[in-house]
């Protein structure tokens, strides 16, 4: 308001005077004197009429500008929900995918696949909203396992991933590790009096060990299959190499 009101000062009172500087010029020109009434016209009429106009025209270019905003956040939002999977706010397969590539040239990195053990058995058994419940409660202890940095996406029905872009074996292991026992913890009651348990099979790759980040996803969800294989509830971390890399020759 008192932004508007000094540049409507700021424009009205030059033009009040250029118009009074006008009726002295008339008046000289025509030599025909002007009286005090018209000098004041002169002077207040550029401000009765200009103000209104000016607090107008700034109201509108105000509520423009605000438009301009809201669309512009509306439009972020609207980008910002096209990338994460609606039912558990982790980026969704493709914005994953992305995520990974944007860190492809570096050296160093790992990636974690994991999948909810019976998930389908929990969906048979307490209904599929119970089995969404599962879901949500698996993504928060993921969620808490993981570190801040690391890229977390929903890239199957019951089967996530982690992209930690600057952790070595170990640290990739140890995340791996701490996931698995922080879902094993969870306490999932679908039914009165009734403690369902939830697991993770969890299968980790180095990315140097394959030539790029897809190819080390890979490595992880076929050592996830075998997690499964070998009892479900646990994580590998090494074999099946040899596999990965014909199955890419023949791809």
């Amino acid at each position: 308001m008192v932004t508007r009101l000094g540049m409507a000062l700021a424009i009205c009172l030059p033009s009040a005077a250029l118009a009074v500087g006008l009726a002295y010029g008339i008046e000289w020109v025509l030599a025909a004197p002007i009286s005090g009434a018209g000098l004041l016209s002169s002077a207040l009429v550029p401000i009765i009429i200009g103000m209104p106009v000016i607090f107008f025209i700034e109201g509108q270019n105000l509520k423009l500008q605000n438009a301009v905003m809201t669309l512009d956040l509306m439009r972020e939002e609207a980008e910002e929900r096209a990338k994460r999977d609606s039912m558990t706010g982790l980026y969704n397969h493709q914005h994953f995918m992305q995520k990974i590539r944007e860190g492809e040239r570096r050296e160093d990195g790992s990636l974690i696949i994991l999948d909810i053990d019976h998930f389908k058995n929990i969906n048979d058994t307490f209904g599929h909203a119970q089995g969404d419940e599962a879901l949500i409660k698996v993504v928060a202890a993921v969620r808490k396992a993981v570190r801040a940095k690391d890229v977390v996406g929903r890239i199957g029905g019951e089967e996530f991933a982690v992209f930690l872009q600057d952790a070595n074996k170990e640290e990739a292991k140890k995340v791996a590790a701490r996931i698995r026992k922080t879902v094993e913890k969870i306490d999932f009651v679908p039914e009165e009096g009734v403690k369902a348990p939830l697991t993770v099979s969890v299968g980790v790759a180095m990315k140097n060990e394959m030539d790029n980040v897809v190819g080390a996803m890979q490595l992880a969800d076929m050592r996830m299959y075998k997690a499964k294989e070998s009892g479900r509830n646990r994580v590998v971390d090494s074999g099946l190499e040899a596999e990965v890399f014909d199955l890419a020759r023949v791809n």
